[in-house]
């Protein structure tokens, strides 16, 4: 008798965090690493959204405050905040989260596209939602969108300069 293969269900594994009250998750690839939030200097004439640099073993990051791109109340810095170091092969940048929590792994047909009364104005940044996971709504961070609009304020300040 032959073996009946199952078929290949497609998951994705992902990085939950939060910021304030709401979870989110960003694709464990694109993730170097995640380390205490190391000293910050501003930056004058950096967008808004951007908290400053960080020197993190000699690279030079430039850390975002997703706070302020999602429109939520800036918490200070605690014990839990992390940075998260994006690994992009043109730009070294990490976001501030309030906390790390777990790496999920999900199905692909568990994400579905946000609704625009839940993701408004961040809908550009948003992937989807992966509903429900252990009871709760996940928000899916896109970082293309993120390093897209990190590289348009950088082209809108050259261009001013």
């Amino acid at each position: 008798m032959r073996k009946r293969i199952a078929p290949k269900i497609e998951t994705y594994k992902l990085i939950g965090f939060k910021l304030n009250d709401e979870e989110f998750v960003i694709e464990i690839e694109r993730v170097k690493e995640i380390v205490k939030v190391p000293l910050v200097t501003r930056v004058s004439k950096a967008p808004h959204f951007v908290e400053g640099v960080a020197n993190l073993r000699g690279d030079i990051l430039q850390v975002v405050n997703f706070h302020k791109i999602m429109g939520l109340d800036n918490l200070p810095i605690s014990e839990r905040s992390r940075i998260i170091v994006l690994d992009d092969k043109n730009v070294l940048a990490a976001i501030i989260v309030d906390s790390v929590s777990e790496v999920i792994e999900v199905e692909k047909e568990a994400v579905q596209q946000t609704p625009d009364i839940v993701a408004g104005e961040r809908s550009k940044f948003l992937k989807g939602i992966i509903k429900p996971h252990k009871h709760r709504n996940i928000l899916w961070l896109d970082c293309a969108a993120i390093y897209s609009e990190f590289s348009a304020q950088n082209e809108k300040k050259a261009a001013a300069a």
